[in-house]
């Protein structure tokens, strides 16, 4: 059997439900199935994965003893011997969709997100400027009523119902505007290329001047639009920033750096950022401490940072992953604040590996902490301040309530201390699995 090859790639964290599970456990009366034949090219794809776990997973030692040759994909490895609760994040997919997300912000589908209301109806969270849906007028705050002459409830499974994520893939989709017309428009699924900046724009509060950026991801990609839009702030001359992680659920740990470094500025230049620990096997040769840089991008030999010694920070259950290590990493060195609701708690991280050009495994491989010690926030990083996701609006509504809340912190230097609320339904992102949870979008 010819030796496979593995292709270590970068280091990233992402947020990723539990893979459904896909095979199930045999009962006493039934026949154990046989080993697949030793040249049969899924026992070395099978075999491989399952030696990479043995000594990269973070919880190597808790896996249980299995013939690879009894399954039918390293999907079905996965499953068998993840730790479970534990770990909610390690997946396998394909080369192919892991390559297109994480170095060129592509995946397969519509490129919105939706999240039921209070009042039971779907709507539109987020939308990718590069869409259909997008050119035919669809934005933030549309209330999706039907698909394919369905009305929507909640507790339906918004992304069963859009079938597979594969290039024209069609469906007919029954959306009401803010003005309560209706538009019906039938949508085929393409490539769709994601502007990871779904807004920035900047407001008076007060005596201060806020810049407010909307992210959604953590990609290659997105160095760019961060540049141009820390450019853009520094322009208007800022002095505070809202970063809006609402709906991010992580990324390349290169990016967050980045980002951190550039809100942080010559102040953190050099310090610990984010320290991470790898399983006992590897900690010697593996364990490293990951300094704030201002060496990842430079403009014309300019550097362009904002040097912010504060950080407002609106968050949901949804943020997760690389937008809690930016938050955590700055932590030490200067003031971050929550608003919304607590993120969603996930101070892991995953290495990937190619096989062939095939797959791309990516299990958890490290745990990570901030440069005082601190990662234990597997709750997620409390919210300093409670306030309800109002997807009635725009995101750059002034009167949105989480950017309301962002803009009378800045100008009165309090919170307004409401009561917590907890959502009525499960959100569509809950129901996704693999990398597709991690983007977030149908």
């Amino acid at each position: 059997m010819e030796k496979f090859k593995f292709r270590h790639l970068f280091f990233f964290i992402i947020l990723l439900l539990s893979a459904t599970f896909l095979f199930n456990s045999c009962e006493k009366d039934e026949v154990e199935p046989e080993p697949k034949p030793e040249d049969d090219p899924e026992v070395a794809e099978n075999e491989a994965f399952y030696g990479l776990m043995l000594d990269w997973y973070y919880w190597y030692d808790e896996i249980p003893d299995i013939n690879p040759s009894l399954y039918e994909s390293p999907y079905e490895v996965m499953n068998a011997i993840r730790k479970r609760p534990e770990d909610r994040w390690s997946y396998v997919t394909t080369r192919k969709e892991f390559e297109s997300y994480y170095r060129e912000s592509k995946f397969i589908g519509y490129g919105f997100g939706s999240k039921w209301d209070g009042d039971g109806k779907l709507r539109v969270t987020f939308i990718f400027n590069t869409t259909d849906l997008y050119e035919e007028g669809v934005r933030r705050s549309w209330i999706i009523e039907e698909i394919n002459g369905t009305s929507l409830q909640p507790g339906m499974n918004i992304n069963q119902m859009l079938g597979d994520n594969e290039v024209g893939v069609s469906n007919d989709f029954l959306f009401r505007k803010p003005d309560g017309s209706e538009k019906d428009l039938t949508v085929q699924k393409k490539e769709v290329v994601m502007n990871t900046v779904l807004h920035s724009d900047v407001f008076e509060a007060g005596s201060r001047k806020a810049g407010y950026l909307v992210l959604q991801g953590f990609t290659t990609p997105t160095f760019d639009e961060l540049e141009k839009a820390v450019e853009y702030f520094n322009s208007e001359g800022i002095d505070e920033l809202i970063l809006d992680l609402r709906y991010n659920g992580g990324g390349q740990t290169n990016v967050a750096n980045y980002l951190a470094s550039v809100i942080g500025g010559q102040s953190v230049e050099g310090r610990p950022f984010a320290t991470y620990l790898y399983n006992d096997k590897l900690a010697d040769s593996m364990n490293f401490t990951d300094n704030f840089s201002l060496d990842h991008r430079e403009n014309n030999g300019q550097l362009t940072v904002l040097n912010l010694d504060r950080l407002i920070t609106i968050a949901t259950g949804g943020t997760a992953s690389a937008s809690e290590l930016v938050i955590n990493g700055l932590r030490p060195y200067i003031t971050v604040d929550i608003i919304g609701d607590d993120t969603y708690g996930k101070p892991m991280g995953q290495n990937a590996w190619y096989y062939g050009d095939l797959y791309a495994f990516v299990p958890v491989t490290f745990k990570i902490a901030n440069a005082d010690g601190f990662g234990d926030y597997f709750n997620g990083l409390p919210a300093d301040s409670y306030v309800e996701d109002d997807i009635t609006r725009k995101f750059g509504d002034p009167e949105e309530s989480s950017l309301k809340e962002a803009l009378n912190y800045i100008e009165t230097g309090s919170f307004s201390m409401l009561p917590r609320k907890k959502a009525l339904y499960v959100q569509p992102r809950e129901q996704m699995t693999g990398l597709r949870r991690e983007i977030g979008a149908h």
